[in-house]
């Protein structure tokens, strides 16, 4: 029985890695290994709890302002159970809206063109791949990266900077919406949404790309997207890389009125249940039989430990934890907020996918695709409705005693945060992301998560190129980096770091300060 190891699988950190069995050509087992451990929680204990964000955002330089986004939820809804904290504004809200939408284009943007989009260039598929889209030099590819540029360069006239934004902060939002920034954030947009091109215009697109005119005068960025579709219905993808059909959605987006623009909730047994708040914290546990923690590190969140090693447990095989909704494996991102949305814009997945809620790799390609057309429509709604010089925060204060929840959504799935807050003091901090849900390991049942069930009985024609099972891990659009973080070796290290003074960062020796460091003024 060969045994494969795929060491990384994707084309982004490097912190995963695949070990395959393969019996008479098909997979029989799987496991998904994340590399290294995290332990971002610690770090946030015994902080006031407006550190949190501003620590947990640096979890990772991809998902990086959806990790402080949630954070903030967490706080301000233990804040607001204490009874300390009301509601953000409705400038801040979207503000807050528009730019996890523009986060999110990006998101979609890199996974297309960058991290899954080369799968199906000719660089990989060869005459029947998509030349535009070959990695530094398919045209489509370098365009692409133009545009992402732009969408974080808009992000930044409200952020400060990108990645880490500087102004999501508790009560609401740390920089005015002057018409200036508005103005610029909509150049940008634009830039964007004429590359990509009208969303109505997808019925002709596919036309096009199915008649072979794939460089269009129009619409180029949809041209290369369905270009990429259409390509991986050719390798099969609709068929391989099946998961089972159960999703989970925390919803997403302020709807003005106290709800979610996307609801949240679960598809099981073919119906769409929304959730309360309440009803999703409940169900959710953390199982940690085959992860490298101690038993006490799983349980449901709020009542576990901060993450505590075990490297050297038994039968341990990650250092990402498996996540449970009820007990059972869910999938999450972007097809199972479309599903659970009833959304199948141009019955892209009931076409090419062959059904909408099927879950494969195709039509987790495809949803991506139609939530980004979704996303640049509601960016450019959300950015009308901003009041210049409104009113973005809050008063705040750490002062409290509570637990607080935060649910949102990454690009690529469900995201929480977890926090226990005791006299102004964080004393436990949970983070479960969309790639622990996906891509962790088995339970204590031995059931797997949902990228190991969904390569297990794959076809593997190539052992030294199982390329679905490639295309199948991509296809979740893992980031990694959400679940793991840092590895320490055996020993210790200091570094010295001297600050620069205000002359030095002047550029000049005539200033008052010149000479003294900060703590000297």
């Amino acid at each position: 029985m060969p045994e494969i190891e795929i060491d990384p699988t994707t084309r982004i950190e490097g912190h995963h890695s695949t070990t395959l069995h393969v019996d008479d050509g098909v997979v029989t087992e799987a496991k998904s290994h994340m590399d290294m451990f995290r332990g971002m929680e610690l770090v946030v204990l015994d902080r006031p709890p407006s550190d949190a964000p501003v620590f947990t955002q640096r979890v990772c330089g991809v998902c990086f302002t959806v990790h402080r986004y949630t954070s903030l939820r967490a706080i301000e809804n233990a804040a607001a159970k204490a009874g300390v904290f009301d509601d953000i504004p409705p400038t801040a809200k979207r503000m807050r809206n528009l730019m996890e939408a523009m986060f999110t284009l990006w998101n979609h943007a890199v996974h297309m063109f960058a991290l899954a989009g080369p799968d199906y260039s000719t660089a990989v598929m060869g005459e029947d791949g998509v030349a535009r889209l070959d990695p530094m030099e398919g045209e489509g590819y370098l365009t692409a990266l133009e545009m992402q540029r732009e969408l974080l360069q808009g992000f930044a006239e409200f952020g400060g900077k990108a990645p880490h934004p500087l102004t999501y902060s508790p009560g609401g939002m740390a920089a005015t919406p002057t018409m200036e920034k508005i103005q610029s954030i909509r150049d940008q947009l634009e830039t964007v949404s004429e590359w990509l091109g009208p969303t109505e215009a997808v019925p002709d697109v596919v036309e096009d790309v199915r008649n072979g005119t794939v460089e269009a005068n129009y619409a180029q960025g949809l041209h290369d997207i369905v270009a990429m579709l259409v390509a991986a219905k050719q390798t099969g993808a609709d068929d391989f890389g099946v998961g089972p059909g159960r999703y989970y959605s925390n919803g997403k987006y302020y709807d003005m009125d106290g709800g979610k623009v996307m609801d949240p909730g679960v598809y099981l047994d073919g119906t769409r249940q929304v959730k309360s708040k309440d009803e999703i914290t409940s169900a959710i546990t953390e199982d940690v039989a085959r992860a490298w923690y101690t038993d006490d590190s799983g349980g449901p969140p709020m009542d576990e430990t901060p993450p505590k090693p075990d490297p050297e447990k038994a039968g341990a095989y990650s250092w990402g934890k498996a996540p449970r909704y009820n007990g059972q494996n869910m999938e999450c991102g972007p097809l199972a907020r479309l599903v659970l949305a009833d959304s199948d814009p141009f019955d892209l997945r009931a076409t090419l996918g062959g059904d909408t809620t099927k879950s494969s790799t195709l039509n987790r390609i495809i949803a991506r695709a139609q939530e980004s057309l979704w996303l640049r429509d509601k960016a450019m709604e959300w950015l009308d409705e901003i009041e210049p010089q409104g009113t973005v925060g809050q008063e705040w204060t750490d002062d409290f005693t509570a637990e607080g929840v935060g649910l949102s959504e990454a690009s690529r799935g469900a995201i929480s945060h977890w926090v226990r807050v005791e006299d102004g003091t964080v004393t436990n901090y949970q983070i479960i992301t969309p790639t622990l849900w996906n891509l962790g390991p088995r339970d204590a049942e031995g059931t797997p998560s949902i990228f190991e069930g969904a390569v297990e009985g794959m076809k593997v024609d190539d052992v030294e190129n199982p390329i679905h099972v490639l295309r199948t891990v991509r296809s979740f659009d893992p980031c990694l980096a959400c679940s793991v973080h840092v590895e320490s070796p055996d020993t210790t290290y200091t570094e010295e770091v001297t600050p620069a003074s205000p002359a030095g960062a002047m550029g000049g020796g005539d200033t008052p300060y010149a000479g003294q460091r900060p703590d000297e003024t």
